[in-house]
């Protein structure tokens, strides 16, 4: 497990700071209880990221800041616009801050070059989309995994193991985007999308995705016949709220 030295010298590489150009810095865990809202202040008045040593959660946490920095900072920032907002009572939990837990724990950013795809995704076509159009999802979807929790359950996954996809509409298929830059193309989009919803972001503009879906991830080599197994591959209820 790296430590905070180590962590900070890949920060410093990366050029790791928040919007205003404050580097952003790993530090220990302060003695004492500490709350959500705490930590996400921490992060937006100090440039501090709180840092367990030997914890995997807080590891795959710090791999997403220096993976998706732009994204991390914006959701530190609904959590932080909304505290202050509420007085700081973490009781007044609302739409927002639950949408930025969602998308930091849990979530994936999704770049898609075909709608048809995304509408069959919403309505929850698993098989249709995911087996039967296998090939056109990996010539027109990139997903990146920026929630840490998810990652770290990743060491001990399950078959009903599901991310909360922010789903971004790309002009043209992501395998023409230099690979280089495919992760910082991402963060951008994800930013800018956040900051234009960030008045209306809620747990309802996600689609949910099981990771046994993707293709590749069939480890117990079922094919099509993992897809009839509902507790994981539910059928659609109610609606969602995505937006462009």
């Amino acid at each position: 497990m790296p430590d905070h030295a180590t962590l900070n010298r890949w920060g410093a590489t990366c050029g790791l700071a928040l919007r205003d150009g404050r580097p952003l810095r790993f530090v220990p865990s302060p003695a004492g209880e500490r709350s959500a809202i705490a930590y996400e202040r921490r992060i937006v008045e100090h440039a501090e990221i709180i840092t367990r040593q030997d914890s995997l959660h807080d590891l795959f946490n710090a791999l997403a800041w220096l993976r998706f920095p732009r994204t991390k900072a914006r959701l530190s920032a609904l959590h932080v616009g909304d505290g202050a907002a509420t007085g700081w009572h973490l009781s007044e939990r609302g739409a927002r801050r639950d949408a930025a837990t969602l998308l930091d724990e849990s979530g994936a950013i999704v770049a898609c070059a075909d709608p048809e795809l995304v509408e069959l995704w919403q309505s929850h076509g698993w098989r249709q989309l995911f087996h039967d159009r296998r090939e056109e999802v990996e010539r027109n979807m990139r997903i990146a995994v920026i929630g840490h929790g998810l990652a770290a359950k990743l060491f001990a996954p399950f078959p009903s193991l599901t991310a909360k996809a922010l789903v971004l509409d790309v002009l043209s298929p992501p395998p023409s985007w230099p690979e280089r830059s495919l992760e910082q193309a991402l963060d951008d989009a994800a930013d800018a999308w956040l900051d234009k919803h960030a008045q209306t972001v809620s747990p309802r503009c996600f689609l949910p995705l099981p990771i046994a879906a993707w293709p590749g991830w069939d480890a117990q080599g079922r094919g099509a016949e993992r897809f009839d197994d509902t507790t994981v591959f539910r059928p659609r209820r109610g609606s969602l709220e995505l937006r462009s």
